[in-house]
């Protein structure tokens, strides 16, 4: 069901997908860090099964910690992230979330694209803005602080 999902979004976006073990993602940026949106989807309250949501992360990997997985797979994994952010930290996407046919708002692919480019491109940068400990925090940490400077961007 989640690559379903990935499909339908990049063939309406026409952004990249890049499959991971266990998910796939829409590639928005690449480059020093890859800058992803890991598509899930959910049901809407109060509506019938056929009414959902897009729900999910933004993902940002180093590239260079991609790991293509034993041929012939074409997936890859990793063992390190930079961070991930839920985007219902951002209420206002939810209006361009829902699913109407195998489609979204155009909107919601610029809200998400716009989340990620507010965030940094290079590992220095990623020092510079979050300080020199950033990549010392745990998972959780690193989320709390990309958050807090995505809520203070937008």
């Amino acid at each position: 069901m989640q690559r379903i999902l990935t499909a339908q979004l990049a063939n309406q976006s026409g952004l990249d997908v890049i499959s991971f073990q266990h998910a796939d993602c829409l590639v928005f940026e690449r480059g020093e860090t890859l800058k992803m949106f890991l598509p899930r989807s959910k049901r809407l309250l109060g509506g019938t099964p056929r009414d959902r949501l897009v729900i999910g992360h933004l993902l940002m990997i180093f590239e260079n910690d991609l790991e293509r997985l034993r041929p012939p797979s074409t997936r890859y994994k990793f063992a390190n992230f930079i961070t991930g952010v839920p985007i219902a930290n951002f209420p206002r996407i939810i209006a361009s979330s829902l699913i109407v046919g195998d489609a979204v708002d155009q909107d919601f692919f610029s809200q998400i694209r716009d989340l990620l480019n507010a965030l940094p491109d290079r590992k220095s940068e990623w020092i510079a803005t979050f300080g020199a400990d950033f990549f010392t925090r745990d998972a959780i940490g690193r989320c709390v602080e990309a958050v807090r400077h995505l809520r203070e961007i937008h």
